[in-house]
C-alpha cells in the first residue's frame, strides 16, 4: 500500500510578459510515496497555485507533451516518480512559453525540415507493400519516439555545439532502414550536426520510450566508414 510522504518541491516559475527574471518558488505538499512528479505539479496547481502553467495529456507516456528537469535531470513529469526534495524546471534548451511549458516551434520546424516520411523513387501503388517481418517491427519500434525532447534536453553536444540533437538523428535512421525511402538521410544527418555527438550514450539511458539514438548515430557513422551498403543492416 502507498505511504504518506510529505515533500518539498521547488518550481520555476516565469512569464516572458510581466517577468523580468525567472524565480523559484517553494511548495509542501502532503502525497504518496508512489506519487509521479506530474502528481505533484497537478496538486500544486489545484491547491496551492492555480496560476502554474504546466502541460500533459496522456498521463501514461505515450504522448511526451510533461517533459520537464527534476533536479536537473530530463524526464517525462508522468513516469518519473517523486522524491522528497525536487526542484522542477521547464526542458532547456527551449524558449519558455511560462513556468514549465516550452515553445515547440522550432522542434516542429526541425520535424517538417527534415521531411520525415519516404521520399519514394515511383509514385505510390497504393495498397500494402511486402517487408520483412524482423526490419518491420525494427521499423515500428524506432517509430514509437515520443518527440518529447527529453533526449535532446539533456544532450551536452546540444549544449554547446550546432547540432539538432538525438531525437531528430533517430527519425532520420528510421527513415534511412525505410525500404521504400530513396532520400539521403546520412547527409541531413551530417547537416543535422550528429559528427558533434560526444558518443556519451545520455540520450539512450535517459530515453522514456526504451529508444537508443545512440545506436542510431553509431549506424550513420558505421554507413561513413562502410559506405552506404550498411543502411539497411
Amino acid at each position: 500500500m502507498p505511504s504518506d510522504i510529505k515533500l518539498r518541491a521547488e518550481i520555476r516559475r516565469y512569464d516572458p510578459a510581466v517577468d523580468s527574471e525567472p524565480r523559484y518558488e517553494a511548495y509542501e505538499v502532503a502525497g504518496k510515496d508512489n506519487w509521479r512528479v506530474l502528481d505533484v505539479i497537478c496538486f500544486i496547481y489545484e491547491h496551492q497555485a492555480g496560476d502554474l502553467a504546466y502541460q500533459f495529456a496522456c498521463r501514461v507516456g505515450r504522448c511526451g507533451t510533461c517533459g520537464v528537469k527534476v533536479n536537473g535531470v530530463p524526464v517525462l513529469a508522468c513516469q518519473e516518480r517523486c522524491k522528497p526534495e525536487m526542484r522542477i524546471e521547464p526542458l532547456t534548451p527551449f524558449p519558455v512559453l511560462r513556468d514549465l511549458v516550452v515553445d515547440r516551434s522550432e522542434v516542429e520546424a526541425r520535424y517538417e525540415q527534415h521531411a520525415l516520411a519516404p521520399q519514394r523513387a515511383t509514385a505510390y501503388a497504393g495498397g500494402p507493400e511486402a517487408i520483412e517481418p524482423q526490419l518491420a517491427e525494427a521499423l515500428c519500434h524506432m517509430n514509437s519516439c515520443l518527440a518529447c525532447m527529453v533526449c535532446v534536453s539533456g544532450c551536452p553536444a546540444v549544449a554547446e555545439r550546432a547540432f539538432d540533437g538525438p531525437a531528430f538523428i533517430l527519425k532520420l535512421r528510421h527513415m534511412a532502414k525505410h525500404p521504400a525511402d530513396t532520400g539521403t538521410r546520412l547527409a541531413q544527418a551530417v547537416d543535422a550536426g550528429m559528427l558533434e555527438c560526444f558518443g556519451c550514450d545520455l540520450c539512450t539511458q535517459l530515453c522514456p520510450a526504451d529508444l537508443s539514438p545512440a545506436q542510431a548515430i553509431r549506424e550513420f557513422r558505421r554507413e561513413i566508414i562502410l559506405g552506404g551498403s550498411a543502411a539497411h543492416d
